[in-house]
């Protein structure tokens, strides 16, 4: 009987067990689908309507006396423009923050005096900034001239009325940058590819820094009073109807679904670091293009007013996100940066800062730029008497350090 009762008691240990274990991992997985749906948030920001009209906030800040009024740089201050390191929010908010020491000493060399910054103004500022770093600087006209040998555009087009059948005033009425200058192109395709055919011309392909070269070129020769390009004035709302209404969408998908007849064109697909490179994108793409829609007997968009402009703002616009990150990796961040030696190892704040994490509003990258504008002059001050140098942030950092903050202490 004892030996019964202990085969018996053996089966319900295992059980009891099993049920333990089975209770523990759903729970584990519970905890590990929370934690996952706290840490693994990345969203799309809305870029204002008009991302130029943070070129206003831009000069009225002053950062044009340094950086230029089209952030185009001068001898005080870097390009904006053309600008890898302003590629997307992280590179931003890190780019800001390690420039800021440069920025507040050549200030305090000259009495200028320290802006200040609401949300929404910071808001403005970053989106113009981030359209900006796409945008493209001045070309090189003597390039564009040995371009436009080289690919045949001088078989049909003169600066003059001359002989040849095409003036080049034509092409660059109105034109201002090399968005506005594709469109141009675009439209001028269909005619420009028969006739480049009756000459026996190849269609060309275009590499980097050839559209923007080539533009310059063309804009110098036509007389224009300035080679330089102004800001880029696109409107991502309207360029989102345009991209329904022209029926790309028929054939180029913005997320990771497949089976679409074009390239995604959605946030995992990398865009061409310039404008003029998406440019140049895009008229390669057109001989295949043709022939695709008319096999699909679709007719070829044609473009107006400023449509490539803002649809080329709309598809950058996608890329325009909040970084995601570990909360773990990111207390750590806070302390190899020394963040925590004023706001405490928890960021509960301390008598020499305040406390970070709890409050109200989520901690976004461009509230941490606002942070910056409105107390990093008397962070600096403060580092500076006691000695401590400016922490200096990598762009990985900045997913991390928002996801610490946005999380409670409690949690």
């Amino acid at each position: 009987q004892d030996e019964r009762r202990g085969f018996v008691k053996i089966p319900r240990q295992i059980t009891l067990w099993t049920v333990a274990s089975v209770l523990s991992l759903l729970v584990l997985g519970f905890v590990l689908t929370w934690q996952s749906a706290q840490v693994r948030r990345r969203w799309a920001v809305q870029v204002p309507t008009q991302p130029v009209t943070g070129s206003v906030v831009f000069r009225a800040k002053g950062c044009g006396a340094c950086h230029g009024p089209t952030a185009a740089g001068t001898d005080d201050g870097p390009a904006l423009r053309d600008s890898r390191s302003l590629s997307g929010l992280p590179q931003l908010v890190t780019a800001m923050w390690n420039h800021a020491p440069r920025m507040w000493q050549l200030m305090e060399s000259r009495h200028l005096p320290y802006p200040a910054l609401t949300y929404e103004e910071t808001s403005q500022l970053v989106s113009y900034l981030y359209v900006s770093g796409y945008a493209d600087n001045g070309g090189d006209v003597g390039r564009g001239e040995e371009l436009f040998q080289t690919r045949a555009c001088v078989r049909c087009h003169s600066d003059t009325a001359g002989n040849n059948q095409a003036p080049l005033l034509k092409l660059t009425a109105g034109v201002e940058d090399p968005l506005s200058w594709t469109q141009v192109l675009w439209n001028h395709a269909s005619a420009m590819q028969t006739r480049m055919r009756q000459l026996g011309i190849a269609w060309p392909q275009f590499q980097a820094r050839d559209m923007r070269d080539l533009f310059a070129y063309v804009r110098h020769a036509s007389n224009a009073t300035d080679v330089g390009f102004p800001d880029v004035a696109g409107d991502p709302e309207r360029g989102w109807k345009l991209f329904q209404q022209k029926g790309c969408i028929r054939c180029h998908a913005l997320s990771s679904e497949s089976g679409r007849l074009g390239p995604n064109l959605g946030a995992e697909r990398p865009l061409p670091p310039t404008f003029s490179e998406f440019g140049a994108a895009l008229l390669n793409h057109f001989p295949a293009m043709q022939k695709t829609m008319q096999v699909e007997r679709t007719e070829m968009p044609r473009f107006d007013a400023h449509d490539v402009t803002d649809m080329a703002v709309f598809l950058y616009s996608l890329h325009y996100l909040e970084p995601s990150g570990s909360p773990l990796v990111g207390k750590s961040v806070f302390a190899w940066r020394g963040c925590s030696r004023c706001h405490g190892q928890e960021a509960q704040g301390t008598a020499a800062g305040p406390a970070l994490r709890g409050g109200r509003q989520a901690y976004t990258a461009v509230r941490l730029a606002t942070d910056l504008w409105r107390h990093g002059g008397r962070m600096y001050q403060h580092g500076r008497q006691q000695g401590q140098p400016w922490p200096t942030l990598q762009d990985s950092d900045i997913g991390h350090l928002l996801t610490f903050l946005n999380l409670s202490p409690e949690q």
